[in-house]
C-alpha cells in the first residue's frame, strides 16, 4: 500500500549497513525478522520524522503500558547464560551491563548457554520477552565485544548505540561470507 516505498527504502538501508541476505543462509529466518523488528522500532524514513512504531501509536488508541513497551524495546548485545537457581532463563544484556529474566515457560529460540547475539527485549507488565529477531555472534570475539560495549555504554548516546549493533551484525554477515577468516580478525572497531 501507501508504505511500500518506505519499505523499500528501509530494505535497502538495512542491508547496505549489515551485508545482503541470502535465502539459502542457515540464519537467513532470523536475519528478515532482524529486519522487521529494525524497520518497525527504529527505522526512520528520508521523508519522515518517526518511526513505524511511533507513528501507529500516535494514530492508534493502545493501552499505555503497551505504548510504552513497544517504544522502550531494549535492542542490545546480549549473552544467554542459562537458567538462574529459580529455573528463569537468564540473559546478561552486555551493552547496558544488566541482567535480564524471562518469564518461566517462555521458549527460547534456538540458542545455547553461552551464546552471544544480537537481539531486542520487550518489557510488558514487569515481564521480559525476547523477540525473534537474533543475530547469534561468534564466541571467539566475546572480549573483543565487551571492551566495545564498555566504550560505547560510556558515550550514553543511543545513536552510538544503533551504529554499534547494526556494525555488530555486519561484521557476522562478513564473517559467514569469509568463512576462512578468523573471526578476530573481522570484528575489528577502530
Amino acid at each position: 500500500g501507501v508504505h511500500y516505498d518506505t519499505l523499500l527504502e528501509a530494505k535497502k538501508e538495512y542491508f547496505t549497513i549489515t551485508g545482503q541476505a541470502n535465502d539459502d543462509d542457515d540464519d537467513f529466518e532470523a536475519r528478515m525478522n532482524s529486519f522487521n523488528e529494525w524497520y518497525v522500532l527504529q527505522f526512520i524514513s528520508m521523508r519522515g520524522t518517526r518511526t513505524v512504531i511511533s507513528d501507529y501509536l500516535i494514530n492508534n488508541p493502545v493501552d499505555d503500558f503497551l505504548a510504552k513497551s513497544l517504544s522502550g524495546v531494549n535492542y542490545s548485545l546480549f549473552e544467554y547464560v542459562g537458567k538462574n537457581f529459580r529455573g528463569y532463563d537468564t540473559l546478561y544484556d552486555m551493552l547496558h551491563d544488566k541482567k535480564i529474566t524471562l518469564p518461566k515457560g517462555e521458549s527460547l529460540p534456538s540458542i545455547i548457554k553461552d551464546d552471544i547475539f544480537v537481539g531486542r527485549v520487550l518489557t510488558y507488565e514487569n515481564q521480559n520477552f525476547l523477540m525473534r529477531g537474533l543475530c547469534v555472534i561468534p564466541k571467539d570475539v566475546r572480549a573483543i565485544l565487551k571492551k566495545e560495549c564498555k566504550k560505547v555504554r560510556k558515550l550514553k548516546n543511543p545513536g552510538e548505540e544503533l551504529k554499534f549493533l547494526l556494525k555488530t551484525e555486519s561484521f557476522k554477515t562478513k564473517w559467514i561470507r569469509y568463512g576462512h577468516v578468523d573471526a578476530t580478525k573481522i570484528f575489528k572497531f577502530s
